[in-house]
């Protein structure tokens, strides 16, 4: 009896109700613990709770401790003492783990063991987890002019480095109001949901919408929505799955009135073959792999319905039947909305309209921010400068509306299979050209050239000038017509694309020759393209048909004589004729090309009998060595002179300019947007100048030096127009061998019009390291003919005094002599 009052008076505990405490101080539980010692200390972050924590100990359980506390002063043993367990309904946080007695004693309360339930998850904790590095630093810098609040950091928390993406771009669109004027009042109010998802719903919606389309399944959304290291349960699932079907980010299979709103062919690319089997199976159907299965569920459902449906009516028929075991067997499923996926996409083009669109279209943005943040492919953009966005070029929604429409329009062109689809989408576009007012015209216009490519206008003018060559397919008079207005539009407008008006003359020109038989009025749109105000190297690709027409010799309908020899003035106006460049000539027969696909390619063996395989500027190279007059060759084209340009202007090209806005919109641009514009030069005119006058009078060293400290200050995976595949040592050879004065006037050219000039210059790039001597060489075989391009950087080299050559390579050479004057054998 004894022994049985003092078990009683140990475990009395004055029993009461509990309340709910919301005090800032924690609670202590009565420890149940022989052992006395002092409470553990709680840090002051732990004791910040939130209004929505609710405490689990009672008031009258703490006065019980403090009772205890005190009878048990004059007591000389230790006891330990239990943390109270603290949780919100809106963020569970785990608690730390309880320091450890320094005695370990035999017996211990059941309150002293190091484990606890997480209140959310359907385990156990023994142990506490290591702290995780919070990524909001490395991906939102302080340097960047996006502050972030408190909120935005624990609604980032957690999540990984794909979902803080998207929420970093949606948290600087909803504090930029010049970028929220941009979106439908829809979207932004999507938008502004997406901040307060429960967690995990943002990284579920991530994952979807750089997933393919269409259905998934229940447990496919739990592991998207899952970590790495903790699972999602059942009921934090289906309440944040209900959440984010209210907010309209995703969307049930399951309809309001109970109706699957899902189709044959969506359950049966969801469902496994074990799963198709065991319906038919059920319906005795005998099958082996899953497109068995799928043909005979095809042809159950399309099969005659027995008597039973007579009687139970039209729903019990053989589809209906399939298709009710299909979506048991399915289960629960969700996907995307169309809203959502729509809102997402127009969001990255806002934030990342500096980009190739291609990369949104095509999911590559997401792995773009992920290499760059791993340092794989990083960008030349500083992200310390300041940045313009989009505000820059829109003024209002439907600005930005009208362009997404207009390049959506454009894409589907592009994606059109037939011809007649082309010719509809072309005549469509045509119209909405033509109804562009003068108001959005004179705002177009208003625009520097780089950011016009962002206007619907654009978009319109590039579906017309790709739609000219699917017109003439069709030979027909009246596509004829409509080309000839098109290109008459073309040529009349002057603010798009203007660089390419010497190719619309042209075009028009040999319709006109061609097709209409009107060999006037192709001579006098001609001559009316070379009275334009267009430069002498552009107007080079109207000449080849000026000279046919001046030419021209028929019977009837011949050119008057006055436009004959006017045209023929032009046609042959500073001639850079092929024939007029040294050039070798190389017999060799090339290999068998069965298909008539690829590049011609040439066999040879080494001096121990080995075959090899090269093609055609490989083997050029190799005779060009092996000749002893040079010791080094590289196939590069153009990469090593705006390798080179780029080395020695590098600050200058990549300089936030003062007073020009637009040409840096976003940290994952490869090169500023007006580089590739006339207005490049414009913009940096004094500075440019300034550049090419030290070049000129730097020595080679001096030149070497400040090439070498861009070469290695810039990382190895950084793309821009540094190419890293030609080697510094290559690099600085080839510059060695050429004077300061032939770096400026290639430097020059590329930066008055890097747009034309940064292509055609010569394939091969040969020099001797002892002689110093240096060649661009341009190969061609049997069937090849140098653009007008390569024969313009030919003749602008040799009169910088830098040598040139073409060199012909086949068996079929004779037309080859007729082009060329001297030749090396």
């Amino acid at each position: 009896m004894s022994q049985q009052l003092k078990l009683s008076n140990y475990y009395k505990i004055k029993g009461g109700k509990v309340y709910l405490s919301m005090d800032a101080v924690k609670k202590k539980k009565r420890s149940l613990s022989l052992n006395s010692s002092k409470p553990i200390k709680i840090a002051k972050s732990n004791r910040e709770i939130s209004e929505n924590v609710i405490d689990l100990c009672s008031d009258d359980e703490n006065s019980d401790f403090s009772m205890e506390k005190k009878n048990n002063n004059s007591n000389t043993s230790k006891r330990e003492s239990i943390t109270t367990i603290v949780y919100s309904p809106t963020t569970p946080k785990k608690e730390p783990r309880p320091g450890s007695t320094p005695n370990s004693n035999k017996f211990r309360s059941p309150g002293s063991n190091n484990k606890f339930f997480s209140p959310t998850k359907n385990r156990r904790i023994t142990s506490p987890q290591k702290a995780k590095r919070s990524l909001n630093k490395v991906l939102i810098p302080n340097n960047e002019p996006m502050v972030l609040d408190k909120s935005f950091t624990e609604v980032c928390e957690g999540f990984d480095d794909k979902t803080i993406f998207l929420l970093k771009i949606i948290h600087k669109y909803l504090q930029d109001h010049s970028l929220r004027c941009l979106l439908p009042e829809t979207t932004d109010n999507l938008l502004s949901k997406c901040v307060n998802v429960v967690k995990p719903g943002m990284r579920l919606i991530c994952r979807l919408y750089w997933r393919r389309r269409g259905w998934y399944r229940r447990n496919e959304i739990k592991k998207i929505a899952s970590d790495n290291t903790n699972n999602i349960d059942d009921p934090s699932l289906e309440y944040m799955t209900r959440s984010l079907v209210q907010i309209g980010l995703i969307e049930s299979c399951v309809c309001s009135d109970n109706n699957n709103i899902m189709m044959f062919d969506d359950f049966v690319e969801l469902l496994k073959l074990e799963e198709l089997k065991e319906i038919c199976k059920e319906l005795k159907l005998k099958v082996q792999t899953k497109v068995d299965a799928v043909r005979s569920l095809k042809n159950f459902s399309s099969r005659t319905s027995n008597i039973s449906s007579y009687f139970m009516g039209p729903k019990s028929n053989n589809a209906n039947r399939v298709l009710k075991m299909l979506e048991l067997k399915t289960g629960s499923c969700y996907r995307l909305t169309e809203a959502a996926r729509t809102t997402f996409t127009k969001l990255y083009c806002l934030m990342y309209l500096g980009i190739d669109y291609g990369l949104i279209r095509e999911n590559r943005l997401e792995l773009l921010l992920i290499n760059d943040k791993a340092k794989r492919e990083t960008y030349p953009i500083d992200k310390d400068m300041p940045l313009d966005n989009a505000s820059v070029i829109f003024n209002t929604r439907d600005e930005f509306e009208s362009y997404i429409n207009a390049y959506t329009i454009y894409e589907n062109w592009e994606a059109a299979k037939t011809l007649n689809e082309k010719l509809e989408i072309t005549s469509k576009v045509y119209d909405l050209y033509k109804k562009i007012s003068e108001e959005e015209m004179k705002h177009y216009k208003s625009l520097p050239t780089w950011l016009r490519r962002y206007t619907s206008a654009y978009e319109y003018i590039r579906i017309l000038e790709s739609s000219i060559q699917e017109l003439k397919r069709t030979k027909t008079e009246s596509h004829n017509k409509l080309a000839l207005d098109i290109l008459s539009m073309l040529i009349s407008q002057s603010a798009f694309r203007q660089h390419k008006k010497a190719e619309w003359y042209a075009e028009k020109a040999l319709i006109l020759h061609k097709r209409m038989n009107s060999y006037n009025e192709a001579a006098e749109i001609l001559i009316e393209g070379f009275k334009s105000d267009m430069s002498e190297e552009t107007k080079d690709a109207m000449r080849p048909r000026a000279l046919v027409i001046a030419t021209l010799k028929t019977t009837s309908n011949e050119t008057a004589q006055h436009l004959r020899d006017e045209l023929l003035l032009h046609a042959t106006k500073d001639p850079i004729p092929e024939k007029n460049f040294k050039a070798k000539h190389i017999y060799k027969q090339p290999m068998e090309n069965f298909y008539n696909r690829g590049k011609i390619k040439f066999e040879t063996f080494t001096a121990i009998g080995e075959r090899v395989v090269e093609e055609a500027e490989e083997y050029c190279i190799t005779q060009y060595i092996n000749s002893g007059q040079y010791t080094n060759g590289g196939h590069w084209e153009g990469r090593i002179i705006t390798t080179i340009f780029f080395l020695l202007f590098w600050d200058i090209i990549y300089m936030r300019l003062p007073g020009i806005r637009g040409i840096f919109l976003t940290y994952y641009q490869i090169f500023p947007l007006d580089l590739f514009t006339e207005s490049f030069y414009v913009n940096r005119k004094t500075l440019i100048d300034e550049r090419l006058a030290m070049i000129r009078n730097s020595q080679k060293d001096n030149l070497l030096k400040k090439m070498q400290e861009t070469w290695d200050s810039r990382p190895e995976s950084e793309l821009s127009g540094i190419n890293r595949n030609i080697g510094w040592d290559n690099v600085s050879a080839v510059c060695s061998c050429l004077s300061p004065r032939a770096i400026a006037a290639i430097c020059q050219r590329l930066a008055l019009d890097y747009r034309y000039t940064h292509s055609g210059f010569p394939d091969l790039t040969l020099w001797n390291v002892h002689t110093k001597q240096i060649k661009f060489v341009e190969v061609k075989t049997d069937s090849d003919k140098p653009s007008i391009k390569q024969r313009q950087w030919l003749h602008y080299l040799r009169g910088c005094g830098v040598e040139v050559e073409f060199c012909y390579v086949g068996v079929n050479t004779m037309r080859c002599r007729a082009r060329a004057g001297d030749s090396d054998d």
